[in-house]
């Protein structure tokens, strides 16, 4: 054991100027440097100050790029290889899950802006479309109500997480169902999201998050539609989802939830294209 110990006392490695040493890793001196500056690798000076690394350090730049993969932070590295082999796979397995998550998001953005686009295809050529289908369930956080913002701390609890998982959850606004507390067509301004998306996209909720539980529902297409949005239409039960739920003779059995897909502006009138959800009697 102390043959094979001073043998590699006494062996001499190569040394590389740092503008060599980082072209042949595909890394920048300052990369080299700022590694250094942590204590990670190390390098030798001479009289003139130019920095020169031995090639063992080559194989040490690696492992912390392997490292740097998985989002572990350079001030985190030299733990991390110093930890027994347990340790050490209980950190990458840690941020293996961290990544996982991030990708998970942000195929649901591409899988929604796919959906949407498929969608907005088929509509090509028609501005309202309708149909009968049953639902999944639909999660909504309220936000406002009327021309006020809704005072209550677990909506602000939450609503970052919501506001950053746009356009997986849309601006929409829910309708009430009369009831015998509650006037008709009371409305909240608020996101919403599907469940399955929700699940993916880990969205936090608490008591504040209203749901339109899975069920039958009437769904309203609409695109690019002039003036969609508006409330006093909506409020009077004139918007054009409403008429045609009641030409076709359903009844209403739950909240109404208008979905904003994209508002576009043109000739200084508001157009907009998405869908209403309204459940009904079966």
């Amino acid at each position: 054991m102390t043959d094979r110990r001073e043998k590699r006392e006494m062996t001499v490695f190569k040394e590389y100027r740092i503008g060599s040493f980082a072209y042949h890793l595909g890394v920048t001196q300052a990369f080299l440097k700022h590694y250094e500056e942590a204590g990670l690798i190390d390098a030798k000076q001479n009289e003139k100050g130019y920095r020169y690394y031995q090639f063992p350090q080559a194989g040490r730049v690696f492992e912390y790029m392997r490292l740097h993969s998985f989002g572990i932070q350079i001030k985190q590295m030299k733990c991390a290889l110093a930890a027994d082999e347990e340790t050490a796979f209980k950190t990458i397995d840690d941020h293996a899950d961290e990544l996982q998550q991030k990708a998970d998001r942000l195929q649901a953005i591409v899988d929604e802006h796919r959906r949407f686009n498929k969608w907005h295809d088929a509509m090509r050529g028609n501005e309202t479309k309708w149909e009968v289908k049953e639902i999944e369930p639909i999660y909504f956080l309220p936000h406002t109500c009327g021309q006020d913002f809704i005072d209550d701390d677990r909506v602000y609890e939450v609503l970052q997480a919501w506001c950053d998982q746009m356009p997986v959850t849309k601006s929409a606004l829910l309708v009430k169902h009369h009831s015998d507390n509650e006037p008709a067509n009371t409305m909240y301004w608020g996101l919403c999201v599907t469940e399955s998306n929700l699940r993916r996209c880990g969205i936090p909720t608490n008591d504040a998050v209203l749901v339109i539980p899975k069920t039958l529902a009437f769904v309203f297409h609409f695109y690019d539609v002039e003036d969609v949005f508006r409330m006093d239409d909506i409020a009077s039960g004139d918007h054009p989802a409403f008429r045609k739920l009641r030409s076709l003779g359903f009844k209403p059995s739950g909240d109404a939830l208008l979905i904003n897909e994209m508002k576009l502006m043109r000739d200084s009138v508001q157009r907009g294209s998405g869908r209403c959800v309204i459940p009904i009697e079966e």
